[in-house]
């Protein structure tokens, strides 16, 4: 029986789902999906410059896990970029990481930044300092 599959911590979802050849109708386009955790996992690698060691912390999976992924979303892309496809970006087993910190001691939630930039150190309700990051789960499979 396999390990039930880890749910991946991402951080943002893409601005855009597709990118497509120019010119082309995306109607007339085959296209090529890669899920929102194998773009966050390209973000953090490829965008951010993070060591794969690093992509696993951030995104709570095993280093072999983040190889795995981001080996899926290269081929993909590659494939993309060589045949003249429209990428598609969706699905993925993730929990998006929400804005928001949330009191463990009261459950009232607020931003996880202030007005000024930094993360709030006590809760503006009952002034515990014990918060955690509170994750909005956006699991697909």
């Amino acid at each position: 029986m396999a390990r039930p599959k880890k749910c991946r911590w991402v951080k943002m979802e893409p601005g855009a789902t597709f990118f497509k050849p120019q010119g082309v109708p995306l109607a007339g386009l085959e296209q090529a999906v890669i899920t929102v955790d194998e773009m966050e996992a390209m973000r953090l690698s490829d965008y951010l410059g993070l060591s794969q060691e690093e992509v696993a912390k951030q995104m709570q999976v095993s280093r072999p896990t983040v190889t795995r992924m981001l080996a899926r979303a290269h081929r993909t892309v590659a494939d993309a970029l060589a045949h003249g496809k429209a990428i598609r970006i969706e699905g993925g087993d993730y929990r998006l990481v929400g804005q928001f910190l949330e009191c463990r001691f009261c459950g009232h939630r607020e931003a996880a930044l202030t007005a000024e930039g930094a993360a709030p150190q006590t809760c503006s309700k009952c002034h515990s300092q014990n918060f955690g990051q509170l994750f909005l789960d956006k699991t697909h499979k």
